[in-house]
């Protein structure tokens, strides 16, 4: 009785039927996976299609019907060899699929002229928690992966447990989650001697109106943009100075707040001083400026609110409580909480991945097209293993295994190209899947070959008869 129940779901998972409905799921899901990928991007398209369960079901379902049906043919005689290399081909193609998938790394890494680095961040976002305490350097309590949606927001807290060397357990819980947020910054008077000043201004006039925050955290200052124009507040004196795009400037002088202007055609001028609430009619413009608060020590708050949007840009934000202390940390940065037993550090980033050695960003050169502000190409010259190499759009470096291409590069607010940005991959699979695409070739040329031959077609065709 048992033999046949292992025969009957032998015959089902080789069936052609099962193949059929395989390929058709396959396909309604590569398709779903391209209309992710077009609407939103690579990375949503690989979490909800290509790297889900599911789809890791169905690929194994596929190969599970490709080995048994290859097998339901046993006794194999000469005419199966291009049906099994055509069959064991698509198995070795998955198979080596599988390995780039789990083993690869397909990532990116960022350098600044002059600046070393060996990590590549990939897209796997990571929860870590570091403790200082008095006397004693950074300790690593948790390094945790999160399977967080980039569409959804979290529904119902997740905890996790960091352990210190001691032993002593530390909960960490994610209490919100926003795949896209809009950043609310406010300001309020600090209770130590370690704020730093900021202002909250506001541009109005017939076109609209703007409201912001801005701080002077270090010596450069605190820059917005607000449509065509930038407010710089800062603390050293501006001085007259050719400009791409209308600028004000606020500097804190020891009498107070004053408000200088730059125009790339109506030249430097000074305004004088400003007070909180008094309008300055800006005449270049068709706005007023306007200093609602100002507060010489303050301390930065942050708020944040989950949106539905597709724009890029806009900060990807989780929501984190340790010992009922909470903080909003971005992905990318970090927050840091004080309590009695130290400061923890909460970081929020990417997964890294160390390459095995140093790459030298040396110099980073782009061209552009005549005439414009348009790339033509860019290049860079780095240094690996004591040895320079170009890496360029269609000239990429293969080292130590890895292989980094010249991806894109970052600019400053001013245009100006300040880090080269490499797509960095490594394929554990790749001749596995040059292995599988080969015999899959062949299998299928062999097909063509043996068909006819025992098929009787070609002692018709010898003879000059028909098959008919």
């Amino acid at each position: 009785m048992i033999w046949n129940q292992i025969y009957r779901l032998f015959r089902f998972l080789a069936s052609l039927e099962l193949a059929v409905v395989l390929i058709l799921l396959l396909a309604a899901a590569l398709s779903v996976g391209t209309v992710y990928e077009s609407k939103y991007s690579a990375q949503v398209a690989s979490v909800i299609v290509y790297r889900s369960l599911w789809m890791q079901i169905l690929l194994w379902l596929f190969v599970t019907n490709l080995a048994a049906a290859a097998f339901s043919r046993l006794p194999w005689r000469r005419h199966h060899t291009g049906f099994l290399v055509t069959h064991l081909g698509i198995i070795i193609l998955l198979v080596g699929a599988f390995l780039t998938q789990r083993f690869g790394v397909d990532g990116s890494m960022s350098l600044a002229s002059g600046e070393k680095g060996r990590h590549v961040f990939i897209e796997e976002d990571r929860l870590n928690l570091y403790r200082a305490t008095a006397g004693e350097s950074y300790e690593l309590l948790l390094t945790q992966k999160l399977q967080l949606h980039p569409l959804r927001e979290f529904k119902d807290p997740v905890t996790f447990v960091g352990r210190s060397s001691k032993g002593e357990e530390i909960p960490v819980t994610v209490l919100n989650y926003y795949p896209k947020a809009r950043r609310v910054v406010d300001a309020a008077p600090s209770k130590s001697r370690t704020g730093v000043p900021a202002l909250k201004f506001r541009m109005s006039g017939s076109r609209g109106s703007a409201e912001e925050w801005v701080f002077l955290q270090n010596d450069v200052g605190g820059v917005r943009d607000v449509g065509p124009a930038r407010l710089r507040f800062q603390k050293a004196r501006p001085v007259e100075q050719k400009v791409d795009r209308p600028t004000l400037y606020l500097w804190t002088s020891e009498a107070g707040l004053e408000l200088f202007s730059a125009h790339p055609t109506r030249g430097f001028r000074r305004h004088g001083k400003v007070k909180v609430g008094k309008p300055v009619p800006i005449e270049w413009m068709d706005f007023q400026f306007v200093v609602d608060q100002y507060i010489p020590r303050s301390e930065p708050t942050l708020r944040y609110f989950p949106l539905d949007s597709r724009a890029e840009g806009l900060p990807q934000v989780a929501e984190v409580e340790i010992r009922g202390e909470r903080a909003w940390v971005e992905l990318g940065s970090a927050a840091q909480l004080a309590m009695e037993d130290g400061i923890y550090y909460i970081q929020y980033s990417k997964r890294q991945v160390d390459v095995g050695f140093e790459l030298a960003l040396k110099d980073f050169r782009i061209d552009y097209y005549e005439g414009s502000s348009r790339p033509k190409e860019y290049s860079s010259l780095v240094e690996a293993g004591g040895v320079e190499h170009v890496i360029s759009m269609n000239e990429p470096l293969k080292h130590n295994g890895f292989t980094f291409y010249q991806a894109s590069y970052q600019s400053d607010e001013e245009g100006k190209p300040v880090a080269s940005v490499f797509s960095v991959n490594l394929d554990p699979g790749r001749w596995v899947k040059y292995l599988g695409s080969f015999m899959l070739c062949m299998g299928i040329m062999l097909m063509f070959w043996f068909k006819p031959r025992y098929s009787g077609t070609s002692r018709f065709l010898k003879r000059g008869d028909s098959p008919s």
